[in-house]
């Protein structure tokens, strides 16, 4: 199920332009396209986890990735909010696993993690600045 795109906050720049700019490391264009997209990617996730508790963690992971792999290559050719989608659809599996089997011994310390690192994105201090080495760590 794709992210509702009645919650997709409207603005200006296309999500896929918004997507650019977040590869060319804009922190303002990643705090547009986080206000304009959350709403909607919280609401997909709460939906299929089923409480706001699990789907702050996953809206959270969601948005870390999307600054991650932004600057890969290949992404600024992608649908913006396809490949949002795609990321929310395999966060929430991954959730929905650690939910229905034994959960790993990381997981809480992980959303920790991931809730310091938006933080740092959103305030302008990208935690890492290879953004490949963000993935060998993920």
């Amino acid at each position: 199920m794709p992210v509702p795109t009645r919650y997709v906050v409207p603005g200006p720049e296309s999500v896929d332009d918004l997507v650019k700019r977040i590869a060319d490391r804009d922190p303002a264009a990643f705090g547009r396209f986080y206000r304009r997209l959350a709403p909607a990617v919280f609401a997909r996730v709460r939906e299929s986890l089923g409480g706001p508790a699990p789907a702050v963690a996953v809206t959270r992971a969601v948005f870390v990735e999307v600054w991650r792999l932004a600057p890969l290559p290949g992404s600024r050719q992608l649908d913006g909010l396809a490949w949002v989608t795609a990321i929310v659809v395999r966060r929430t599996a991954d959730r929905l696993r650690e939910i229905n089997g034994p959960a790993p011994r990381v997981a809480t310390g992980y959303d920790g993690l991931v809730r310091r690192e938006l933080a740092a994105i959103l305030e302008g201090e990208p935690p890492h600045g290879d953004p490949e080495a963000g993935l060998a760590s993920a």
